[in-house]
């Protein structure tokens, strides 16, 4: 009896340790999930709203971009810097065509409906476009303007001010909130303002990106320009006053570096967590607070979901230790076992890991696996091939057009003005550049077709300026006209150097094409090109960065005309020893040199498919 007694106690015993171990493990776990989940739950939901308010933001951004296009637009438009010069009367021939061509801008531009009002205005006069009738006025805009309050203080500023705010059309009878930008505009030539640009940017830019912003009741979104605080809701901004205190900063937290997460404390003492993300607008923050009812519900949810696990684990928590090692253990040590061989370079396939459950359909994935990984590689290298061969298609399609439209006005304006004069050659010269463009996919071209592909575009060129340029071309040894070249490889460097050269100083120019041969690695001849005008030359911090390619919406324009394009159509044909390079002296000349294999260095080009 004291034998079976003794038996029974220990028995006992065991149960009781391994019941408190059990129980003392969930409590521990439990306690760890929760302050691991609450801070977890937190974190998310932080993510989450910081997510939801940089697509809220960007949308803002997308249409505030657009109001600064228009803006750029009326600063930097020859029309309107001409109307500003001239100052004409309302009706005449100048008023009437920089208003049509502002017209154009205006209705091309995505966000027009969010500027009720964009006015061009002189000392005297102003050309005023409106989203509709309704939103004109009859005042005479170049005198109330400048008597408005915030005249002064918007117009001085050297980039955009929102410290306005939003405010009542002051045009308006009826109210309608808008936010008012004044930009000056300078006469073309020179820094000195002549007159100013006045654009109406409605509220509805912000509320409107709102619809269909789902957020919950207690979560407030905040609009936040240059000091002016609004609550939005309702598609309505309500302007308030700061009514919390910053007590912690947990920007460190953020997805994104220029976003702001505060944890404050309201005047009530309730503690709120604040997220705010930057718009393209200075000083000017989009801002939504994290829910506390959505917290505390999803906090509670998980205390019952901890309760009910506990109580499931004391029931079944020993049978499961016992099952495990048999049930899950064993197959998943033979799985392990086959991946460190697979690991190790064996891609043979076992059939004895593939058993009638889920953990065999496992097995037989990794055995599916392991028979497609050398599949896999080879695809791999192939498609690399294939990835070269589109990037080097696609480039091939990149050939810049506007000069052909800059043509067709000049040939118009000729014609109007003239009456004959030049106009034969320049159709002559048009008609050839685009027999040349048309004729053939042929891929390398000898120089001189594309010599004279040159020409044709220089003398268009030179009509269009007026004869004020010059061009000088110099080969030094005629076999280098029956060298090939990449078709279309000099005209966007002859481009650069008129719109970006020449022009901007002024005045006339002078462009020379020189074509030469130079020793290159190992010996060989090649052969170099170099375009060289006298004009304003390239900055410093630009001329390394002229070569480069990338995807910033803000790249500088030696990207936007073809110079980095060209780079790398003459490096994927070539190699990476040929290409473009850059010399520069700000205010005197560039030279852009062009480097290409010489005739015993290349293959023939071949028609693309």
């Amino acid at each position: 009896m004291k034998k079976l007694r003794s038996f029974g106690n220990i028995q006992k015993r065991i149960l009781f340790v391994t019941l408190s171990c059990i129980l003392a493990m969930c409590l521990i776990i439990s306690y760890a999930s929760y302050y691991i989940f609450q801070n977890y739950l937190q974190q998310s939901m932080m993510q989450s709203t910081e997510t939801n308010l940089r697509f809220l933001s960007d949308t803002i951004c997308g249409n505030m971009g657009e109001v600064y296009r228009m803006a750029q637009f009326c600063q930097n438009n020859s029309n309107i810097a001409r109307y500003i010069k001239n100052n004409p009367n309302p009706g005449s021939v100048l008023a009437v065509n920089t208003y049509d061509r502002m017209l154009e801008e205006y209705n091309s531009n995505t966000a027009k409906t969010y500027m009720p009002r964009v006015t061009v205005i002189t000392n005297e006069h102003f050309l005023q476009i409106c989203t509709n009738s309704t939103y004109s006025t009859t005042a005479n805009l170049a005198d109330e303007v400048p008597g408005l309050p915030f005249f002064d203080t918007l117009l001085d500023d050297s980039d955009y001010n929102f410290s306005i705010g939003i405010i009542p059309d002051p045009f308006l009878r009826s109210y309608r909130p808008v936010l008012p930008i004044i930009r000056p505009i300078t006469y073309q030539y020179n820094s000195i303002q002549g007159g100013y640009l006045f654009i109406e940017v409605s509220a509805d830019l912000f509320t409107d990106a709102l619809r269909g912003y789902a957020h919950a009741e207690d979560s407030c979104i905040y609009l936040t320009l240059d000091g002016n605080n609004y609550l939005m809701e309702q598609n309505l901004l309500t302007k308030i006053e700061t009514a919390y205190e910053i007590r912690e900063d947990l920007s460190g937290t953020a997805q994104a570096p220029d976003i702001l997460i505060h944890e404050v404390s309201v005047s009530d003492g309730t503690r709120r967590i604040i997220i705010s993300a930057p718009l393209n607008m200075s000083g000017c923050y989009i801002s939504q607070s994290i829910s506390i009812s959505e917290l505390q519900g999803q906090r509670i949810l998980f205390l019952r979901i901890i309760i009910a696990a506990l109580v499931g684990i004391m029931a079944v928590g020993v049978l499961l230790m016992m099952l495990m090692n048999r049930m899950i253990h064993t197959p998943v040590a033979r799985l392990r076992d086959k991946i460190q061989r697979v690991s190790q370079g064996d891609f043979s396939r076992e059939p004895s890991i593939e058993w009638n459950h889920e953990l065999g359909d496992i097995g037989r994935g990794i055995n599916d696996l392991s028979e497609s990984v050398t599949q896999l590689m080879n695809r791999r290298i192939e498609d690399e091939k294939q990835k070269q061969d589109l990037e080097y298609q696609m480039l091939q399609s990149q050939i810049n057009p506007h000069f052909i439209y800059n043509t067709l006005n000049s040939i118009k304006w000729m014609a109007t003005i003239q009456g004959a004069g030049g106009i034969a050659e320049m159709t002559t010269a048009l008609s050839r550049l685009l027999k040349s463009i048309a004729k053939g996919t042929q891929l390398l071209i000898p120089i001189r077709e594309e010599l004279d592909f040159l020409e044709d575009y220089f003398t268009i060129q030179n009509y269009r300026y007026g004869g004020t340029i010059t061009f000088a071309l110099q080969v030094e040894d005629p076999a280098i006209y029956d060298c090939k070249i990449l078709r279309f490889t000099l005209q966007p460097f002859v481009e650069n150097s008129i719109f970006h050269g020449i022009e901007p100083r002024g005045g006339a120019g002078h462009i020379t094409v020189h074509a030469c041969y130079e020793s290159g690695a190992g010996g060989r001849r090649d052969i170099r090109i170099d375009i060289t005008d006298d004009g304003v030359g390239i900055p410093p911090d630009k001329a390394y960065r002229i070569l480069e390619d990338g995807s910033d919406s803000r790249a500088d324009f030696f990207r936007e005309i073809g110079i980095s394009n060209v780079h790398k159509r003459l490096q994927y044909e070539f190699g990476d020893s040929y290409g473009v390079t850059v010399e520069s002296v700000v205010g005197e000349y560039t030279t852009m040199s062009i480097h290409i294999p010489g005739p015993a260095d290349r293959q023939e080009g071949q028609d693309l498919a």
